[in-house]
């Protein structure tokens, strides 16, 4: 993890994106919303989609999430 800029158009760190994932964020328009991450040019949304990936592979698997049917 890393405190590189994710979304140079509104200058929005990898870290921050990492702390809305830690306080419930689940995917990019949740990023977006908290951040305004991906909301202009859009070029960082793949970089954005691979870091919540990323976080999401780190975190326990919760029994009390989605369930697939």
């Amino acid at each position: 993890m890393s405190n590189r800029l994710v979304c140079i158009c509104n200058m929005v760190s990898e870290q921050e994106i990492i702390n809305e994932l830690k306080k419930g964020a689940l995917d990019a328009s949740d990023i977006q919303y908290a951040t305004r991450a991906g909301t202009s040019c859009g070029k960082c949304l793949m970089t954005i989609d691979q870091i919540i990936e990323e976080y999401q592979l780190t975190q326990p698997n919760d029994p009390q999430g989605k369930l697939d049917f």
